[in-house]
């Protein structure tokens, strides 16, 4: 958690030492520069696609091509649902800042990208890693529940339904368990619809069982009619 809170400050701060003095010495900037200073505006505002593209301008240089860059840069993609975009660059910076502090929250956003693109097999790897690597983190129990999801889509119900039942029970305070629980309910709902449909099925078949033997035996009463 003290890791996002100081990404975060270093976000805000950049953001506000440029707004208020990028007028002032923006002549000073190389190309570089402003689009640096561009990029964290829009992230500020909100805007993830011009954050994604102004940032991508600033890492090619090596003065902006920082781990803080580039952890922007992945998050402005990642809301921006640029999915292909995170995993390739969460490839780079964990291969690039294997020291960092921001490695593991890298891997997380990895995970979430690949399960948005349906690797999901490939994101049970990178989110598993990260679970045990991290339990104590704060992302922990997300990403505990974005494994369910990989799991649920891949219709592993059981699987799904232990995970989400570990973040409602474990961490019921977390952003992510009333998700937990409405997939909890979709389990359980289909469940009963499972059983009901068997029970159709059996009732449908014990039905033409009966009618069939109905019908056999009708055969049989008016043979011994026409026989007598």
């Amino acid at each position: 958690m003290e890791s996002i809170k100081k990404t975060f400050r270093f976000i805000i701060a950049s953001v506000l030492i440029f707004t208020c003095t990028a007028a002032a010495f923006s002549q000073e900037l190389d190309a570089r520069g402003r689009s640096y200073v561009q990029g964290l505006e829009s992230y500020r505002n909100g805007d993830w696609t011009g954050a994604s593209l102004f940032l991508r301008q600033a890492v090619a240089s090596p003065v902006y091509s920082t781990a803080d860059s580039w952890y922007i840069l992945i998050l402005s993609e990642m809301y921006a649902e640029n999915y292909t975009g995170v995993v390739n660059d969460a490839d780079y910076f964990l291969s690039t800042f294997e020291d960092s502090e921001l490695g593991p929250y890298v891997s997380y956003q990895k995970g979430r990208a690949l399960h948005y693109l349906g690797q999901n097999d490939d994101a049970v790897i990178v989110l598993s890693d990260y679970c045990h690597q991290n339990p104590g983190d704060a992302m922990y129990p997300s990403a505990l529940f974005w494994l369910g999801e990989c799991f649920y889509d891949d219709y592993n119900f059981e699987t799904a339904r232990a995970l989400y039942e570990k973040v409602v029970a474990d961490f019921p305070e977390n952003e992510k368990s009333p998700d937990a629980q409405f997939k909890l309910d979709l389990i359980a709902q289909r469940e009963r619809e499972q059983k009901l449909l068997y029970l159709l099925k059996m009732t449908g078949e014990e039905y033409l069982s009966s009618r069939e033997e109905y019908e056999k035996q009708l055969r049989e009463y008016q043979t011994e009619d026409l026989v007598s």
